[in-house]
């Protein structure tokens, strides 16, 4: 550690919204994306079917390429914490879909996006 304040695996960190993540590993959504889909198709996350149609629509009119991912809840399991309200990884199979899982932690259920 170069300091007394640098974060060390099994640490705890409390999230502006209140919820406590044990810090294991970092990693970023994008990266496992790109194992899952290759380097020229972006994955896609969401619960809501309008919001996925529209980026669609945006898609195909961009010529970017989008794939929806499943946001499968069952992993879930998997990033449950003895310590804290949950780890900041799950396993390393599923890893887009633990991230995705991870980052829906942090937005209000109430929010409603308009992808226009």
């Amino acid at each position: 550690m170069i300091s007394g304040k640098g974060m060390r695996p099994g640490d705890i960190v409390t999230a502006s919204n209140g919820k406590t993540i044990e810090i294991v590993d970092l990693a970023t959504l994008t990266g496992v994306c790109v194992v899952a889909l290759g380097p020229s198709i972006a994955g896609v996350f969401t619960p809501n079917d309008d919001l996925a149609k529209e980026l669609f629509q945006a898609s195909e009119a961009s010529g970017e390429k989008f794939w929806r991912m499943p946001l499968e809840e069952s992993y879930w399991e998997s990033m449950k914490s003895g310590v804290a309200d949950m780890v900041n990884t799950g396993g390393r199979q599923g890893g887009a879909i633990n991230a995705a899982l991870f980052l829906k932690q942090f937005v209000d259920e109430k929010v409603k996006v308009d992808a226009r």
